[in-house]
């Protein structure tokens, strides 16, 4: 007898739905505003909250907003991916 362990995928859900995320990035003074730029630049409404590291060198944002669809949070996810100095996402 086999077991077999399998994750079933995650599941997001229905759109529009508001969504929180999470976007790690090497600490620079423009950083939380450049990010809140271009998330109104996609027409985004979001709630962008930043806490910098204990040692001052990361910065982590915190970045709520409704998305309309699975295509939009992919495109904006991928747009806070190309920030410079971007880490992580989560």
């Amino acid at each position: 007898m086999t077991a077999h362990h399998h994750n079933p995928p995650r599941e997001l859900p229905g759109f529009p739905t508001e969504l929180t995320f999470k976007a790690v990035y090497r600490f620079s003074p423009h950083l939380v505003e450049t990010l809140k730029n271009a998330l109104h630049e996609q027409g985004l409404s979001a709630a962008v909250l930043s806490r910098p590291s204990s040692g001052g060198k990361f910065i982590s944002c915190t970045v709520t907003a409704v998305f309309e669809s699975e295509e939009r949070l992919n495109a904006v996810c991928g747009l806070a991916a190309e920030i410079e100095g971007f880490m992580t996402m989560f």
